[in-house]
């Protein structure tokens, strides 16, 4: 907004304000609010991170193999099958679920949702409807694919020698010498050179090195290497800003609005934080059911949620229950005389904080959907990144990938649900979708750009210029969409004060 001030004798100020109409758009996001998460679904929310507490030190190329054997102690072990049959029992995931009988009986409807909590249990599934190891591990993001493997765009991540610090990003038009500096002082991100092309870190084997790798990093670094790399190779955009005016979007101006969707991303997850409606931790949770489960006569209080959510979990996943507690008794030792249903640590000397990953996700959710925008993920274009093996990679397809890794690393590390991370990667994707119709509406020219959203529709988000700038529209599978959580707000006004 652009105004004046004016000052009086008599000390009060005149505020001329208003955006004029040649001035592009504002940034105005409303933030959503927390899930709403009834007891089903947050008995298998609860259930899904026991799970991937137990496989976190399984190699992903053995998460897909029903027989494969996992060893608790030297008298407790399962199968990934019976992990997936006991997840698959929960009301949350199985329609005919009936509720289990006797002093754990309580109502629970897998249907009846909140919000967003029908898309995102339709996430969790596969065409015909039923949880597999590949949905489970897919995470809250509809990519495709019928292996369970991570994003390739990992093999691009290489740090630099240098210490991080946060500093101002140059302008969008600076050379790009300064913007490279920027990037290595900040993120950590560097261009490859010559011969330096294989030099990058040691692969990810198990869902304990992700955790690792990500916690180790800054939030934005394997994307600024990726963008870099993308660069490098000469990457076709977009075909709708390939034939645009040259120059449309250069790499600084990409470079420029990765920054800022980055800053926005960060602040954003900060403010949800100090929220008075977000949710009590998962290991919280867990520590409430414990102490639920050690007293049965509590499971009887049909007005409580958490009290509902237990009786699900005994009646329906009793064998879940039973690997996780000799998994805490193999770390902790016995404490207690009832089960033992605390999240597992992923590390026994440092617990998680949520901290260590609070703004991770919206700040994936904003730089994939920035990749897959300007870079041409239309027509699934394949490029060979460096240091890769094979044919090339699907632009569209390892972006959307790495959002997805980024999700799981969340969840292995026990501090976040999967209906955070639904909610965290589409606050991100909404954040990006406003920074580039900003962006974008400043040009006034026409152009056009698309991409698959999370949810796996296409998106397509087209300019038209109108006086001295232009105007952006959104469409998802064809149809006119408003701008995702776009705040609403009166039209243009002056205060007098």
């Amino acid at each position: 907004m652009s105004f004046g001030l004016e000052t009086h004798q008599n000390g009060l100020r005149v505020i001329d304000g208003g955006r004029r109409p040649d001035t592009p758009a504002g940034f105005h996001l409303q933030l959503p609010a927390a899930p709403r998460m009834g007891p089903a679904e947050l008995a298998a929310e609860l259930a899904e991170l026991y799970a991937l507490a137990l496989v976190r030190d399984l190699p992903f190329e053995l998460l897909q193999d029903p027989h494969c054997e996992i060893w608790i102690d030297a008298s407790t072990h399962f199968t990934l099958h019976e992990l997936l049959c006991e997840l698959r029992s929960l009301s949350w995931f199985n329609d005919q679920a009936l509720p289990f009988p006797g002093p754990f009986e309580t109502v629970l409807c897998s249907r009846t949702v909140c919000g967003d909590a029908d898309q995102r249990r339709g996430l969790r599934l596969n065409g015909d409807g039923q949880l597999t190891l590949r949905s489970l591990f897919r995470g809250v993001v509809a990519h495709r694919g019928p292996q369970i493997r991570l994003s390739t765009l990992h093999v691009t991540d290489r740090p630099s020698c240098a210490e991080t610090e946060p500093s101002t990003p140059p302008e969008a038009d600076a050379p790009m010498s300064q913007w490279l500096g920027w990037i290595e002082r900040c993120s950590g991100a560097s261009l490859v050179q010559r011969g330096q092309a294989g030099q990058g870190q040691e692969a990810i084997t198990t869902p304990r090195a992700l955790v690792a790798r990500l916690n180790a990093s800054h939030p934005g670094r394997i994307y600024f290497n990726a963008a870099l790399r993308l660069l490098g190779r000469r990457a076709p955009l977009d075909p709708g800003l390939e034939a645009a005016l040259p120059g449309a979007v250069s790499a600084q101006s990409l470079l420029s609005m990765m920054a800022e969707c980055a800053e926005r991303a960060y602040t954003a997850a900060m403010r949800m934080q100090g929220r008075a409606d977000r949710l009590s931790r998962p290991a919280v949770t867990a520590a409430r059911i414990t102490a639920l489960l050690a007293r049965e006569d509590q499971l009887g209080d049909s007005t409580s949620e958490l009290a509902a959510c237990a009786a699900e979990l005994a009646g329906k996943t009793p064998h879940l229950l039973h690997w996780v507690d000799r998994m805490n008794r193999a770390q902790r030792g016995p404490r207690g005389e009832g089960p033992d249903l605390h999240l597992p640590s992923l590390h026994e000397d440092r617990p998680s904080h949520r901290a260590d990953h609070v703004a991770k996700a919206v700040v994936a959710g904003a730089l994939s959907t920035l990749l897959k925008a300007v870079f041409d993920s239309r027509r699934h274009a394949r490029l060979r990144m460096v240091g890769s093996q094979g044919a090339g990679i699907d632009i569209g397809a390892e972006a959307d990938r790495l959002a997805a890794d980024v999700a799981l690393a969340r969840s292995v590390s026990g501090t976040f649900f999967q209906a955070e991370n639904y909610r965290d990667l589409r606050l991100g994707e909404a954040i990006a979708c406003h920074v580039l119709r900003r962006r974008l509406e400043a040009q006034g020219q026409s152009l056009s750009l698309g991409f698959s959203n999370f949810d796996g529709q296409l998106v397509d988000l087209a300019v038209h210029p109108r006086g001295a700038g232009g105007h952006a529209t959104l469409r998802i599978d064809g149809r006119l969409a408003p701008w995702p959580m776009e705040a609403g707000r009166g039209g243009s006004h002056l205060a007098v004060v």
